[in-house]
This record gives structure tokens, C-alpha cells and sequence, in this order.
């Protein structure tokens, strides 16, 4: 009997790791993204307004990131909300929640929702209406239209492209843009 039960442990102990005691847990966006290097500045913002805890919830969430580069090419008036001028300024309380919830979207939305369609339209977390059209290139370009947060007059930001999808969250799906989205 002593001889069936080792290889019978080792079987089960084999059979644990490969279908569980290892396997990698599924991730909340929070902690997804802040193992990306180049969404360093979205995450640290995120965190400093309390957005964050929004995003290790339960969700689902579609998260549209904006890459440290579309960030740092963001108007100053615009990352001075996100960020303050300073590391130990205190940020927007208003305005900095309102424009990271710009780039959230309510429920887990893949890009294949969107292909093949000409024009789609999203409402984000803020408010503010998100218009996702189909380029000749057969590109899509996301462009915050009517409604809710905008950082005040014209836009001053062209339209964002999805430069990387369908990163999957425990709790939702990033989509990495090249422009940050605000009117």
C-alpha cells in the first residue's frame, strides 16, 4: 500500500503544479499596468488621485492608457493637472480624477467589438462621449467628443490611436494609446 501511495502523491503533486499551484493568477488593471515600464506616468497618476482603487475593484473596465510619451507631449496645463508642476505639489482634486476617468470605459470591450465598423461610440466614466472611426489605413483613431470633462476650449490634442490591445485584466481589458483623450 506505502508503494501506490508515492507515486499516487507525486502524481497529485505534479498534477497541482501544472494546472494551478503555479499557473499565474489573473491580474486586476492596476497591477497589469504597472508592469508595463511605459505607463509608468499613467499608473503614478492614477495612484495619486485614488483612481487606482477604482481599478483593482471588480469591474469590468475597459482602460485606455496613454503611453509616458503622450503623456510628456501633453499640454503643460493639461499634465499639471494630471501630475502637478512639481512632484511634491498637490494635484487637481477636480480636474486630475476627471481626466484619468476620460480614459475609462465601464464594462470589457475587445477591439474586435469594433472592426469592421465604420464609427462607434463609447461614453467614458467622466462623461465625456468617445468616438472610435475606422481610417482609409484601416486604422481607428479614438477622439473625445460632446459631453462631460474637457480640459477647457478646442481640443489641443489630435486623436489617439491604439498603439497595443486586448491586454488582459481579472477585471477588464487595457488598450495602450499614443495620445492622451481630452477635448
Amino acid at each position: 500500500m506505502t508503494r501506490l501511495r508515492v507515486p499516487l502523491a507525486a502524481a497529485a503533486l505534479a498534477a497541482a503544479l501544472c494546472f494551478g499551484g503555479t499557473a499565474a493568477r489573473a491580474q486586476d488593471c492596476m497591477t497589469v499596468m504597472s508592469q508595463i515600464p511605459d505607463l509608468s506616468t499613467f499608473v503614478g497618476s492614477l495612484n495619486r488621485t485614488g483612481v487606482a482603487n477604482l481599478l483593482r475593484g471588480p469591474g469590468p473596465y475597459t482602460v485606455l492608457a496613454p503611453t509616458n510619451e503622450a503623456i510628456n507631449k501633453t499640454p503643460v496645463n493639461i499634465r499639471n493637472d494630471l501630475m502637478g508642476s512639481q512632484p511634491t505639489q498637490d494635484i487637481d482634486p477636480i480636474r486630475a480624477p476627471a481626466v484619468l476617468n476620460a480614459h475609462i470605459i465601464d464594462g470589457k470591450h475587445m477591439a474586435s467589438e469594433v472592426r469592421g465598423q465604420e464609427r462607434v461610440t463609447m461614453r467614458t466614466r467622466n462623461g465625456n462621449e468617445l468616438i472610435i472611426q475606422r481610417q482609409s489605413d484601416g486604422h481607428y483613431t479614438l477622439t473625445p467628443g460632446a459631453g462631460g470633462f474637457g480640459a477647457g476650449g478646442r481640443s489641443q490634442i489630435p486623436p489617439a490611436r491604439a498603439v497595443r490591445v486586448d491586454i488582459p485584466c481579472s477585471n477588464g481589458v487595457v488598450h495602450i494609446v499614443d495620445n492622451v483623450l481630452v477635448r
